[in-house]
């Protein structure tokens, strides 16, 4: 029988997968940056049984993976200072109304009308409207990322007195308006544009200091939650941006929290310069991914070493190297030292990567990656025959 320290070392390792699977959970969804670096807990409950019958554990792997997502899903909508995605109605003094989200995944909040109302404008119409000289650059194929800074007083300076101030000091301090990044359409292969509203954003309840987060505003294709819209592809291309500023906040509400007499205009100019850095982030992220794309077309239209090396490992692949992608319906065949090559159905070279073996093993555990079929590796090779001839 095990002794006391071995049992406490399989614990330690269970509870170091659930803490990689609820990580993991954190950093795909659109909010998980609001609670970066903060150190909070969730709240996780599970009912585990004595014993494990026929199909027993499946299901007991399934609520296990439901109390996750609705710890995570708690714990980001608790620590966000304002309601993720919507902007405040100050009209209805609600962030839940009808007029507090963009209806159409084209659209960038543009301020509140007179009266409170928040709205919503067609990210190229508004460029237009505002004589952008870089508006054509979002026709191009593929669209390029534009962003706009907008500070607050652009956007609350219509505000009649009387909406202006309210108990809880909410403030949108700065901006910034980015588009367009393409997502998949509701149906068929198609994709779409979205343009979303990151927004820095900060209240203070009484006798407390200021509390920010970045929150980021838009929908998907169809109405669909931008969670929902990159679940699939499993990152966020705006994903590092926001991380990044988001930790900056962290430090302005350390600084505030250290310092409560620190000036407010120093403040302001940090956070004007948090702003200009998260556009030009933005842009320069997008750069950096069109080349990489480029030239991974470049490189697999040529047929060269990496190719080839792709088509040798997928030939001498062992069952246990061939595993399926759930998210993104991909073959992933494992190589040496961690390479990894990615298939799509259609027998395509998506990308070649190296991964650490623990984060192989990790997607291995959590079901990221599961055992290929038989029937989905003999249609990806048939497939990739097929392409390799007709290159």
């Amino acid at each position: 029988m095990p002794d006391s320290a071995d049992r406490e070392l399989r614990i330690q390792q269970a509870l170091r997968l659930l803490v990689d699977e609820v990580r993991d959970r954190i950093d795909r969804h659109p909010l998980g940056h609001l609670i970066a670096g903060r150190g909070e807990r969730i709240d996780l409950r599970l009912a585990l049984p004595t014993a494990l019958r026929d199909g027993q554990i499946e299901k007991v792997g399934h609520d296990a993976s439901e109390s996750i997502q609705e710890a995570v899903q708690s714990l980001l909508h608790h620590s966000a200072v304002f309601q993720p995605g919507r902007v405040l109605c100050l009209r209805c003094e609600t962030a839940e109304c009808e007029h507090a989200a963009p209806t159409d995944s084209r659209q960038v909040f543009a301020g509140w009308g007179p009266a409170g109302l928040p709205r919503f404008v067609d990210f190229g119409q508004w460029l237009l409207q505002r004589r952008d000289p870089r508006v054509d650059l979002l026709y191009r194929e593929p669209p390029q990322i534009v962003t706009v800074v907008m500070p607050e007083g652009e956007l609350a300076g219509n505000l009649i007195p009387a909406f202006r101030q309210r108990e809880d000091s909410y403030r949108i301090h700065a901006q910034v308006a980015a588009g367009w990044y393409q997502a998949p359409a509701v149906n068929g292969p198609y994709r779409q544009p979205i343009a979303i509203s990151l927004q820095v954003i900060s209240t203070r309840s009484r006798g407390r200091h200021r509390r920010f987060g970045l929150n980021v505003i838009g929908i998907g294709p169809g109405g669909q939650p931008l969670e929902h819209v990159y679940d699939r592809l499993g990152e966020l291309p705006w994903g590092e941006a926001v991380r990044w500023a988001q930790g900056v906040l962290v430090g302005i509400e350390g600084q505030l929290e250290s310092a409560p007499r620190t000036p407010r205009e120093a403040i302001e100019k940090r956070i004007e310069g948090l702003a200009n850095a998260v556009a030009r982030r933005l842009e320069k992220d997008w750069r950096g991914k069109e080349r990489r794309t480029r030239h991974g077309q470049q490189r697999h239209a040529e047929g060269d070493r990496p190719t080839r090396m792709a088509l040798a490992d997928l030939a001498r692949a062992t069952p246990e190297n061939l595993l399926f992608d759930t998210r993104r319906e991909t073959l992933v065949v494992v190589g040496d030292r961690g390479r990894a090559h990615v298939f799509s159905l259609a027998g395509k070279l998506v990308t070649s990567v190296r991964y650490n073996p623990a984060v192989i093993e990790k997607r291995r555990q959590n079901g990221m990656w599961r055992p290929a079929a038989a029937e989905e590796i003999r249609k990806v090779r048939e497939q990739v025959e097929a392409v390799a001839a007709g290159a």
